[in-house]
């Protein structure tokens, strides 16, 4: 049986939490009692502010979950499907090789850019308006981006919508942190949300794969309007509209420290992008790899001496959060590279110079990618039971574990009879350490995040998501069928993110 001071004791301490108090019984106490001191009105003044939202229902957690969980799917499909299409988005459009991979690229560039800006948007105001303008941005822009008619144009409104997707991350984990108050329930919305990226991941292969070959590449991106601007809508009504009264204490946007990062993963974003065309020694690579480098310094220096900084500097110092960033980078550059090599792989096309394709069609190659999304879905669902019954630490080294081992088996693949007995193993096993890791390491980032700073924290680690997607996407320049994905750089990855998470303790 559950009684009222159970409630009262468990959600006290929470920015969203609700006290149902007799409003009678409350005036009749006060007026009995000698005037309140500085801390009482002060408490009271919280429970108030608490008062204004009422403790979310069942149902209204799971729409909310739905809702979230259906903006992390269209993200990932802008992502796949944009993959899948990737071929005879080039020749229709005459793409060249070098120019076709910033289809991709442009994307992550911004995505990963405007992260830190939209978290921090999300704590200053509210993360539900960013959230439901970000969808939009994706929605509204992909119909000009259906209607392309060159290169520039389709880039330049990739880049853009991007954007979009920056705002879309870190409210959208901001508020499963705000919404979902209990320790273990927190831990299985963010399963879900993990889940399902991991079944849009595999979805987005089958649709985008089935518009490319029955229709146009057009129609990938005209599906996406069509299902983002109404679910855009509807999220406005279901969001929910939480009081973070410690958001209300920052007074400014940090504009210094939000340029310098900004300017700074812009370059090196792409730098990195160019490397795969141009080479690490071209000036056009390494001139923006050194000033990247630069404005990093400048940010880190700039956060330690402005008032009210965008990501303080204390959060660095949390034992988890240094190690499990650069953690981050590897999730997404597998699953990155693995997706876009194979698809590359599979398919024959004249926009890309490999050599010995094994022409497959894109549905062909979709239907062949489906283990992907199969095994990362159920893998997260699993991950978000799990993670709070064994240490974290062996959960998350043996994510980067099943990383290593499906990037071997990808790396001995070299002709189709060997799908079966490399390439659907390394697919599951990679998959696997992707879903382990992902989910696994938003679980222990986010379980550290002081009150208010949510978004921000949420958005630093899904940039360096989208720093390792970028790495993934620039990492080959293919001119074989052989899938190498550079698997001593995932095993000296491996090995660096353990030596730093142990060293924290």
């Amino acid at each position: 049986m559950s009684f009222p001071s159970d409630s009262l004791k468990q959600d006290v301490f929470s920015p969203t939490a609700t006290l149902c108090v007799d409003d009678t019984a409350l005036s009749d106490t006060r007026s009995k009692a000698e005037p309140a001191s500085d801390l009482e009105k002060s408490t009271s003044s919280t429970i108030n502010i608490a008062s204004e939202e009422q403790l979310l229902s069942t149902l209204r957690k799971r729409l909310i979950l739905v809702v979230l969980s259906g903006a992390q799917f269209f993200d990932i499909y802008n992502s796949c499907a944009a993959i899948i299409a990737l071929p005879a988005l080039g020749a229709d459009l005459k793409f060249s090789p070098a120019a076709l991979q910033w289809v991709l690229s442009a994307y992550t560039l911004t995505f990963a850019a405007f992260m830190l800006i939209s978290g921090r948007l999300s704590d200053m105001f509210h993360p539900k308006p960013v959230f439901v303008v970000g969808f939009l941005v994706i929605g509204l822009l992909s119909i000009p981006i259906a209607a392309s008619v060159n290169p520039i144009m389709t880039i330049v409104l990739r880049a853009l919508q991007g954007i979009g997707a920056a705002m879309n991350v870190p409210s959208a984990v901001a508020m499963i942190s705000t919404s979902f108050l209990d320790h273990k329930e927190r831990g299985r919305a963010y399963a879900i949300y993990g889940a399902f990226g991991a079944i849009g991941n595999c979805l987005d292969f089958i649709i985008g794969g089935v518009i490319s070959s029955r229709t146009s590449w057009r129609w990938v991106f005209y599906v996406i309007a069509i299902l983002v601007i109404p679910f855009a809508m509807v999220s406005w009504i279901i969001l929910p509209r939480h009081i973070n009264h410690l958001a209300k204490e920052k007074k400014g946007l940090d504009w210094p420290g939000v340029f310098s990062l900004t300017v700074g993963l812009i370059l090196f974003v792409f730098a990195i992008s160019q490397a795969s065309a141009a080479g690490w020694q071209s000036p056009g690579v390494i001139a923006p790899l050194i000033l990247s480098v630069v404005m990093f310094a400048m940010f880190l220096l700039i956060e330690r001496i402005v008032k009210d900084p965008a990501l303080p500097p204390r959060t660095w110092t949390n034992k988890s959060f240094t190690p499990l960033f650069f953690y981050g980078w590897s999730v997404y550059w597998w699953l990155f590279s693995s997706e876009l090599q194979l698809v590359q792989i599979f398919t024959a096309s004249s926009t890309t110079s490999c050599r010995d394709l094994w022409q497959f069609s894109s549905l062909s190659a979709a239907v062949r990618c489906l283990p992907l999304g199969i095994s990362g879905g159920a893998t997260a669902m699993l991950t978000g039971y799990i993670a709070s019954k064994m240490p974290r630490r062996l959960l998350l080294v043996g994510g980067q574990a099943l990383m290593v081992v499906g990037a071997t088996l990808f790396a001995l693949a070299d002709d189709p009879s060997k799908y079966w007995s490399h390439i659907v193993p390394g697919m599951v096993f990679g998959n696997i350490g992707v879903a382990i890791g992902y989910v696994g390491c938003t679980i222990v980032v986010m379980e550290g995040v002081r009150e208010g700073e949510e978004g921000v924290v949420s958005a630093v680690m899904y940039t360096a998501y989208q720093i390792g997607a970028t790495l993934g996407l620039a990492s080959k320049h293919f001119d074989s069928s052989r899938l190498d994905f550079m698997t001593s750089e995932l095993i000296r990855i491996s090995h660096t993110s353990r030596h730093f998470y142990y060293a924290r303790d």
